[in-house]
């Protein structure tokens, strides 16, 4: 016995080690990505690409990338009660804690966006009830708050298990509703702009949904993944097998809308339309997005957990999650750059840039765009803040189990 002791105790002081280590580096990103923001403020929105043309950029559609990523999480909750499907209850309690930190995160991506954060008062001071915004910041604040109370109703003491199932089944009542309508706000913010052709289109929404699901679930699964390497998480073999079904069939029905998407816009051929798929296609411009979503994010994700040669190898499940979440984040940059790029009005002299350089017009007729240091910084400080947010739910998580003791399992009840 006294021989195999310190074999045991060398990889968990080396976890120990590789975790404390982890902790500090996200916390020193988001520091950096705190002292951007704040050189940002005191220089203003012009140390960012975005200019008239391109007014939304690395900020949107990487707050887009985030709502999505919150939505595997309580919709796997959701509808492990609401369904009884028991191979994802072991999920359920970190996929409720990555929603909620996901969604935070998600609301803070805004703030750089607007320059000013003075101006968020503005919202609830002057709301316009008609605009997909205002629709969009309520459902956030609601779905925060639910994946919050159903998150302290799955932890907290004292309740019975019989009684914590009846009430986190009426909860996923209201849960998974309220986790569609989010990415379904969130997509009307584009879908319902009659004005850009490139977004205006039924497909939207469900798009949304269904890639907010992929994402979500990738995420879920690499955290669990991550917590069996270091953590000690018992991932039965029934639950991997549904998260892999569930990221096959998320990214099939993903593919085939925006592929759906693209055949009616080929087949219609009306040039505004086509104008900012043709910078998406291949021989674009833009086409480094397409390769990405549909080489990188879909299909060598589906050769990864498709083949049984390979889904059976160590450490494919997390490469395909990794590569499914590269293909969404590029999904949501062909979406919000896609539609801007190609300015509404296309008149001489253009629409102007912002900026005058020695020799060159100052305005344009083709949008350009390209992330500043200080949107990557603050993009890479959000990222490692919602990294850290995760770390740390999860050892508070674990923390929980460890004081309740073997009675009540991971997922017990919801």
């Amino acid at each position: 016995m006294s021989a195999i002791e310190p074999t045991l105790a060398l990889p968990k002081a080396r976890d120990r080690i590789v975790g404390r280590g982890w902790i500090v580096a996200l916390a020193l990103l988001a520091l950096v990505g705190f002292g951007a923001w704040i050189y940002q403020l005191t220089q203003g929105l012009v140390v960012t690409g975005m200019r008239d043309v391109v007014s939304w950029g690395m900020y949107i559609f990487t707050f887009a990338f985030f709502v999505g990523l919150s939505a595997g999480g309580l919709i796997m909750a959701s509808a492990a009660e609401l369904f009884g499907i028991r191979s994802l209850r072991p999920l359920s309690r970190i996929g409720v804690m990555t929603a909620a930190a996901c969604v935070l995160v998600a609301a803070m991506m805004i703030i750089p966006d607007l320059g000013k954060p003075a101006r968020v008062w503005e919202l609830f001071r002057y709301p316009n009830w008609r605009s997909p915004l205002v629709w969009d910041v309520i459902i956030i604040v609601v779905y925060f708050c639910f994946a919050s109370a159903d998150l302290i109703v799955m932890t907290r003491r004292g309740i019975a298990p019989g009684r914590r199932g009846r009430i986190l089944r009426m909860m996923a009542l209201v849960g998974l509703p309220a986790a569609v309508m989010l990415h379904t706000i969130t997509a009307w913010i584009f879908g319902l702009q009659i004005s850009r052709p490139w977004w205006n289109t039924a497909l939207m929404a469900p798009v949304f949904v269904v890639s907010a699901i992929l994402s979500g679930t990738a995420l879920v699964a690499l955290v669990a993944l991550a917590a069996r390497r270091f953590g000690r998480l018992e991932l039965p073999d029934e639950t991997v097998s549904a998260l892999r079904k569930l990221i096959i069939t998320a990214i099939c029905v993903e593919l085939y809308m925006v592929g759906a998407d693209y055949v009616t816009i080929l087949w219609g051929n009306v040039p505004s339309e086509r104008a900012a798929l043709d910078m998406i296609l291949p021989g674009g411009s833009w086409q480094w997005v397409f390769w990405l979503e549909w080489i990188a994010g879909g299909l060598f994700p589906l050769i990864l957990l498709s083949l049984p040669r390979l889904r059976r190898r160590p450490g494919m499940m997390a490469l395909a999650s990794v590569l499914v979440l590269v293909g969404v984040y590029a999904f949501r940059i062909e979406l919000v750059d896609g539609g801007l790029l190609k300015p509404l009005v296309m008149l001489a002299p253009g629409q102007s840039m912002g900026s005058f350089t020695a020799g060159q017009s100052s305005f344009q007729l083709i949008g350009n765009y390209y992330p500043t240091w200080v949107e990557f910084a603050i993009t890479a400080g959000m990222m490692a803040f919602l990294a850290l947010l995760i770390t740390l739910g999860y050892r508070w998580l674990r923390s929980l189990e460890a004081g309740h003791g073997a009675a009540e399992p991971e997922g017990a009840g919801g």
